[in-house]
């Protein structure tokens, strides 16, 4: 007869002793824990003091003059690994005393959302050193030290054996007075020396754990070392409230995003709105989903750091060029914030979660970096509980809800990029080949360089501007990749256009001849057979029919044989093919074009034509949601032996101003566009000594594009519905 027997689970003490390290990754991670901490507690100010004792052994001292802790809280909430007693009160009340807008003293009751809740924060204090000493007091209870040594998870064999050294103590100075409450620890046996540009370093990374872009009142944090005189107040510089770009706005419940882009030289402004909706066309395949991750609001702001970028900035608000780069680098990159204290990035190592640098080096166009940007998204405890970070507090979890936040954020990074785009293409000149590869001299790195050195500014300052010296390097590579692909795709396109549409054919060709020999050799079975056979026949010539639509488009070669088309039958031909589309399958064609109008052009090149400016304008009809779906094709008479060709939508049109802007190449506001379709239009329309242009606003409510080609005669009109 058997007997079953449970036998307990147990963890080994030397588990936790693993903690501090494998759960916080890094001594300033450790040290913004201790601080949110003291926020948890509704500190109104925090002192950081990195000392020594008599004995001349260094410490860390933490003071903060929160709401301080009880007996019970010490026992129930910080002695016991992972409890969810933050969690379970994740607001804490106190009555402050805070400057008002008045500049008088006021007594107010305020609320904080408690910004921890896995009950791991403690470990912090094992990760910076051996020994830890409390010294807290609560309204409720007495003055209390307690002491606990961290190596003894690693020396005792039962977790039982891990004791809290606990006292009362009434005489504490610095708590003498009853009315006063706080917590104070002690670190000391440190793991790690603190030197000076550790502290830099820490000083920076505490500067961004309350969101700079809000006016906090009542939380300030001061730091003390060998290496001052004084405490420092830790506080947002103010050279990033001050941007050349700006995106602001926010996420509704539904997905939507409203934007609002700002632009600010200090001699021109400019400012445009706009919504990203949560539709396929901006975020594919996961906006089947519906939207989960809540609302949340967002401002990311961008500076062009290149040399004349950073001269004009240097001019304009009287600051040392190197002081322009530190500054940003101090918040740069895109963090989040919950009820304003910092959940992401918590170390340099996490600063660009996103993958921005990856996807600027991965893609042709001059796309914003890390080291440029200094963004804030806003979430709540209460609008996004889906939105979570993980246990070492470097990353978010990867849920729906997560996946849907990173699309969101990239789409409003996106439109950032390209509104950017546009002003930068607007207001420099056509960039010649000798204006791209100039820049990439090393004279102005040297000469930065010895400034620098002869400034005594740090190995890591001067790092910084070897950096950026490779990021500018980069983009104007990145133009001149844009230039040598564009001129490359187009002048190879027919040679890999022929390879692929030679063997579709053929292998079309082989598809045929054996439903041929198919239908012969089942002639004498079911029906049901033969009228399978019958539509695969039938599918197979449409196929076909698609296929030898795109001839002209290949056969590149046949230029100098056909170098004529009939500008309706083209007409026809691009519809039935951007018809084909799903995109543009609610919206209506209508057409007016002569009859017999022999344009004098390459039909490959006229369709390729009449397909981007049909396939730009059914995106913005769908963006638009309108109801009226019309795309209408007119000609214009024109003299000279040319003729007109004019394509109008009813989407959301072009504003004036961007009318020029988005000829230019890499310049698109569809999210996942690279900005081309226009500059090949334009292209192939100069070719044959034509222009091509926008009307604003549009004939129909939308945008209006135009085109003239030469013809070499011409009949009769037709006016047809498609």
């Amino acid at each position: 007869m058997s007997e079953s027997t449970k036998i307990p689970i147990k963890i080994h003490p030397r588990a936790f002793s693993a903690f501090g390290e494998d759960l916080i990754t890094n001594e300033n991670v450790a040290m913004i824990e201790l601080v949110k901490n003291c926020y948890d507690a509704y500190a109104l100010k925090v002192e950081i003091e990195f000392g020594k004792d008599s004995q001349g052994d260094p410490f860390i001292r933490i003071i903060d003059d929160g709401c301080g802790m009880t007996r019970d809280t010490i026992e129930y909430a910080w002695a016991t690994i992972a409890t969810s007693y933050k969690k379970k009160k994740p607001y804490i009340s106190r009555t402050v005393q805070i400057k008002g807008s008045n500049g008088k003293m006021e007594t107010v009751k305020r609320t904080r959302v408690v910004s921890g809740n896995k009950g791991l924060g403690r470990f912090s204090a094992a990760r910076l050193g051996y020994q830890m000493y409390i010294t807290t007091k609560h309204k409720d209870d007495l003055c209390i030290d307690a002491y606990f040594d961290w190596r003894s998870f690693e020396q005792a064999d039962s977790i039982a054996d891990c004791a809290l050294t606990f006292t009362y103590r009434e005489d504490n100075p610095f708590f003498c007075n009853s009315d006063k409450t706080g917590t104070i620890i002690t670190i000391k046996n440190l793991r790690t020396e603190w030197d000076e540009p550790a502290i830099e370093d820490l000083i920076t990374e505490l500067a961004r754990l309350i969101n700079p872009f809000e006016a906090v009142n009542d939380f300030s944090i001061f730091l003390k070392s060998q290496f001052s005189s004084e405490a420092v107040r830790i506080e947002a510089n103010e050279f990033i409230n001050r941007p050349v770009y700006k995106i602001v706005g926010n996420v509704d419940n539904e997905g939507t995003v409203t934007w609002t882009y700002y632009h600010d030289t200090g001699v021109k402004k400019r400012q445009e709105s706009g919504h990203i909706l949560w539709t396929a066309e901006n975020y594919n395949k996961i906006a089947r989903e519906a939207f989960a991750c809540g609302p949340f609001s967002f401002e990311i702001r961008a500076w062009d750091l290149d040399a004349a970028s950073v001269d004009s900035l240097k001019g304009r608000f009287k600051i040392e060029k190197s002081k322009i780069r530190s500054n940003i680098s101090q918040y740069k990159g895109i963090s989040v914030y919950r009820d304003n204290i910092l959940v992401l990035p918590k170390s340099e190592s996490a600063r660009d979660w996103l993958g921005l640098d990856a996807k600027r080096i991965s893609r042709v166009g001059d796309r914003l970096s890390t080291s440029q940007i200094v963004g804030i998204i806003n979430i709540s405890h209460d609008n996004n509980p889906g939105i979570k970070d993980t246990t070492d507090r470097e990353k978010l979890a990867d849920n729906v809800e997560y996946r849907q936040f990173i699309n969101v954020i990239l789409n409003i990074t996106n439109t950032l990029q390209n509104e950017r785009a546009k002003e930068r293409i607007g207001d420099a000149p056509k960039a010649t080949l000798t204006d791209i590869i100039s820049p990439l001299s090393s004279k102005e790195l040297v000469k930065d360089i010895e400034q620098a050195v002869s400034n005594g500014m740090t190995a890591k300052a001067i790092l910084e501007r070897v950096q950026e010296y490779d990021l500018q390097n980069e983009r104007q590579l990145n133009k001149l990749n844009e230039r040598l692909v564009y001129y490359g795709q187009t002048a190879s396109l027919g040679s890999v256009a022929v390879v692929i549409m030679h063997e579709i054919l053929t292998g079309m060709t082989t598809i045929k001849r054996f439903l041929n020999k198919a239908q012969i050799y089942v002639s004498y079975f079911d029906e049901r057979t033969m009228r399978y056979l019958e539509d695969a026949n039938r599918s197979h010539q449409r196929l076909l029919d698609v296929t030898n639509s795109f001839t002209p488009l290949y056969r590149r070669d046949l230029r100098k044989k056909s170098n004529y088309c009939n500008l309706l039958d083209c007409v026809k031909n691009s519809i039935r093919l951007i018809k084909a589309k799903k995109i543009s399958s609610d919206i209506q064609f209508i057409y007016s074009v002569e009859k017999d109008v022999i344009v004098q052009m390459n039909e490959g090149e006229l369709q390729t034509i009449l397909i981007n400016l049909f396939d730009n304008a059914c995106y913005w009809i769908k963006d638009s949601q309108k109801n009226d779906k019309r795309i209408l094709i007119e000609t214009e008479n024109d003299q000279n032996g040319r003729i007109t060709v004019v394509v109008s939508d009813t989407g959301i049109g072009v504003e004036p101003e961007n009318a020029e802007k988005i000829f230019a190449p890499g310049i698109t506001a569809k999210p996942k566009g690279i900005g081309m379709g226009l500059v090949i239009v334009t292209e192939l329309v100069n070719a044959y000594g034509g222009k091509a242009g926008i009307r604003c606003p549009g004939n129909i409510q939308g945008a209006t594009f135009f085109f003239d080609v030469p013809i070499k005669r011409r009949g009769h009109n037709e006016g047809l519905n498609d």
